[in-house]
């Protein structure tokens, strides 16, 4: 009688793991489980574990950088923007999404707006960040208070290419993304293959010029001029530089500048708010004494549809490293200006470029 029981309890144990492992059977499209209540089970690049739909329709990004991702990937998911955009922006987005809502922006210590997101019921919330414990911390106190699964990307600029793979296996858009993710491998690689060509040589120096005044800047160090050390050249501006506030940039002297004396300047600016310096520091007597002043390698970032440099810090930068690069070493990564531009264009915003709108975009961004 022992024996009969005994074979019963195993019989059960068995039934029960096979009902458990049909619980989370492989699902091979996306590479994910099956979650006891429908959904998939996901491994973000964070490592978390997170329960998302089977189909996922609408996506809440927490800041401007997610909202770029999935318009490049697909634009029908996403719930809106992080910021309204000038005209000079949104030209460059197809017109069925220019008006999308201006959603506000979720961070640690600024979760204000959490009531809205739920409101909204999106899907999911997307996060890009750096991967560490304070954000995955992060990440599940959000999806405790929201009830919303929350995916964490990488935000980091060389793991572009990872982010769009996890993002298209989360969003079931392998397709697209690994089509992004080429040319992300593609421009990574490009740099990999000839940086070290660049720093045989003396590195060129750079100014990244911000502010209305170009008096301020980003010193070596910022992810915001990463591009810069990046494809071989060298930010001017010492570490430890005092920022300015809640932007990050640092105030410096016009005589800091002269001192430094840069051969390529580099001008970003904010749309709202400011303009760009690029006039006052080509036509001020007082700049004309630095070197790139003279030489006229002074340059405007292009911004629109987003900022090619590091605002956000987006996919965008993938043409601003290719542009970049090619300013401070031409010979090293020779460019085809309008053709990779175009290109870059029609792949990741799915918008097709004049020629009168790429001479418009790029007018102060190429060598005279």
């Amino acid at each position: 009688m022992k024996k009969l029981q005994l074979s019963g309890i195993a019989i059960l144990v068995i039934i029960l793991v096979i009902l458990t492992g049909c619980g989370q059977q492989s699902n091979r499209e996306t590479g994910s489980a099956v979650a006891a209540n429908g959904g998939r089970v996901i491994t973000d690049m964070a490592g978390r574990k997170v329960v998302v739909p089977q189909n996922i329709k609408k996506v809440y990004p927490m800041s401007p950088l997610e909202a770029v991702l999935l318009y490049t990937i697909d634009p029908d998911l996403l719930a809106g923007w992080g910021y309204h955009m000038g005209a000079d922006q949104s030209d460059y987005i197809l017109p069925a999404y220019r008006n999308l809502p201006v959603l506000g922006w979720i961070n640690r210590g600024s979760t204000g707006n959490l009531e809205e997101v739920i409101k909204m019921k999106p899907d999911i919330i997307l996060m890009a960040d750096e991967i560490n414990q304070a954000n995955k911390n992060f990440a599940d106190e959000l999806e405790q208070l929201t009830k919303i699964p929350v995916v964490v990307l990488d935000k980091q600029m060389t793991n572009m290419a990872q982010s769009y793979e996890a993002a298209g296996t989360v969003l079931k858009r392998e397709a697209r993304a690994a089509e992004l993710a080429a040319y992300c491998q593609e421009t990574l690689g490009m740099v990999a293959e000839k940086k070290p060509l660049a720093t045989q040589r003396k590195p060129v120096s750079v100014y990244y010029a911000e502010g209305r005044g170009g008096l301020e800047t980003e010193p070596r160090g910022s992810w915001h001029a990463e591009i810069i050390e990046y494809v071989g050249g060298v930010n001017v501006a010492d570490p430890g530089l005092p920022s300015s506030g809640a932007v990050g940039r640092s105030p410096v002297s016009l005589e800091q500048v002269i001192a430094w004396n840069p051969e390529v300047i580099l001008i970003g600016y904010f749309r709202d708010g400011e303009s760009s310096s690029y006039p006052s520091i080509m036509g001020d007597s007082a700049w004309q004494h630095i070197k790139a002043v003279q030489d006229k390698r002074v340059y405007e970032i292009p911004t629109g549809p987003f900022n090619w440099f590091d605002r956000p810090p987006a996919v965008s930068r993938l043409i601003g490293i290719r542009w970049v690069a090619n300013l401070l070493y031409p010979d090293i990564y020779p460019f085809d200006f309008r053709a990779e531009v175009k290109r870059f264009y029609a792949l990741f915003y799915h918008y097709q470029l004049s020629e009168k709108e790429l001479d418009e975009l790029a007018a102060r961004a190429r060598r005279k």
